[in-house]
């Protein structure tokens, strides 16, 4: 396990290594998460991501560069922010669809 001032330098390191700027936007930061700009909002509205200063909800946020290789480094945010984007496109859909989530899991443990 790295420590937390190894997994800044590394974290820095790669950043300087990008060429990418301090601050980056949504579309840049689902770039580098393998998403879709919405999902980076999921993940703010959840707190797995925090964005520069206090932006206003329909104000584009800024996020660190830094901060965020750090996170990509660290595997159990990943899998944190994998299932916070599952999750909600899970209960997008079901609503979509007009079904309960709750009936949708009573009728996989009733089929298996």
């Amino acid at each position: 396990m790295r420590t937390t001032d190894d997994m800044t330098q590394a974290a820095i390191t790669t950043w300087a290594a990008k060429d990418l700027p301090a601050r980056l936007i949504a579309v840049q930061v689902a770039k580098l998460l393998n998403c879709t700009p919405e999902d980076v909002a999921v993940l703010v509205s959840a707190g797995k991501l925090r964005p520069l200063g206090r932006p206003n909800t329909n104000a584009v946020k800024f996020f660190s560069a830094v901060e965020l290789f750090a996170l990509l480094s660290d595997r159990e945010w990943l899998d944190e922010a994998t299932k916070t984007i599952g999750q909600f496109w899970k209960r997008k859909n079901a609503r979509r669809n007009g079904v309960n989530i709750a009936e949708q899991s009573d009728d996989i443990f009733r089929n298996h």
